[in-house]
């Protein structure tokens, strides 16, 4: 997780995390990056998929639904994975 620079955003940095879990649906395809510049997009409660940092990023600010719809797109844009047939009951 990220150190911010003021305690009260590490503070609300973990709160928003204390619930996911941490299962990678692959592995990171990009070993030449640094480990930094790759974020794990957690696509529900406990799978995650890689994303570069700034595509991750693309999208930030209180607005969840459309973070999570830029980063659908642009998973299917880099993986061919369309995420709500993948996990559709």
């Amino acid at each position: 997780m990220k150190k911010h620079k003021y305690p009260e955003a590490n503070r609300r940095a973990r709160f928003k995390k204390r619930n996911l879990g941490y299962l990678p649906l692959f592995d990171n395809p990009y070993p030449l990056y640094d480990v930094r510049s790759v974020d794990m997009h957690h696509i529900n409660g406990m799978i995650c998929i890689p994303l570069p940092h700034r595509t991750h990023m693309i999208v930030k600010g209180r607005n969840r639904e459309k973070h999570k719809e830029s980063c659908q797109e642009w998973i299917q844009k880099l993986f061919l994975l369309d995420l709500e047939v993948l996990f559709r009951p």
